[in-house]
């Protein structure tokens, strides 16, 4: 969801949201306490403590949305993967991540990319004591040692970063286009669409990231589809040719 609007953010505008981030984040340092409370109330989210939860899952991708690149690359691990499988895009370092970042934010109605807004549906998650993930061995038949790399390549990165807890997050996504988004028309349009994120944190930081959003609902918005036939349902008729 980021690289479609990949290097449409100003410089003036990014340094503005990293001033900013640099405040808050100061702010909420000097005053969290090692009981994890901010003046005496729990802190939610990443900065807190106890199980990852539902505001977890808010505070992140408020952050992503709000808090700019420059905030939101302090939630991951030094040594994380962060995939976005519906653009085929895989970061492994904080340099890339910023900029895939930098230029997807709410950045008020008149930014280059629109008004975007993002909230959390569901979250589901729990501890995993100390895990990595498992390998598939050996390559399945019918491929090329080249095209499977190509088509398991993403999934597999990061395959040897421990974790101790997950959570999947189901959320949706509502644009109001100020350009085109993916080479479809969408100036002055505004879409919706469902996405999940899976993470993989450990010592509340995340080290792997897997997520995917549904691009075919955004280009059926924007005329470039037409929309799922449900021919699965009683009394279907396929509409006449």
């Amino acid at each position: 969801m980021h690289l479609g609007y990949f290097d449409q953010t100003s410089p003036a505008t990014a340094q503005r949201r990293r001033f900013l981030a640099y405040l808050g984040g100061a702010a909420v340092t000097a005053s969290v306490g090692i009981n994890g409370t901010i003046a005496g109330e729990p802190v939610k989210g990443f900065k807190g403590a106890g199980r990852m939860n539902l505001s977890t899952g808010e505070d992140w991708i408020d952050t992503f949305f709000n808090g700019g690149a420059e905030a939101i690359v302090h939630y991951y691990a030094d040594d994380f993967v962060f995939e976005d499988v519906t653009l085929f895009q895989t970061i492994d370092n904080k340099d890339d991540l910023y900029r895939a970042f930098l230029p997807f934010a709410n950045n008020g109605p008149d930014s280059p990319a629109g008004v975007h807004q993002f909230d959390v549906i569901r979250y589901d998650g729990g501890l995993a004591g100390d895990r990595k993930g498992i390998k598939r061995d050996p390559m399945p038949e019918n491929y090329s040692p080249e095209l499977w790399q190509t088509w398991s390549g993403g999934a597999l990165a990061g395959i040897d970063l421990d974790y101790d807890e997950w959570g999947v997050m189901n959320w949706v996504w509502k644009a109001t286009h100020n350009m085109d988004f993916l080479e479809l028309p969408a100036k002055g349009k505004t879409t919706h669409t469902r996405g999940m994120t899976f993470h993989l944190y450990r010592e509340r930081k995340v080290v792997r990231e897997f997520t995917f959003w549904n691009f075919r609902g955004v280009a059926i918005q924007l005329g470039a589809f037409k929309p799922q036939e449900k021919f699965w349902r009683e009394g279907y008729q396929a509409p006449e040719a």
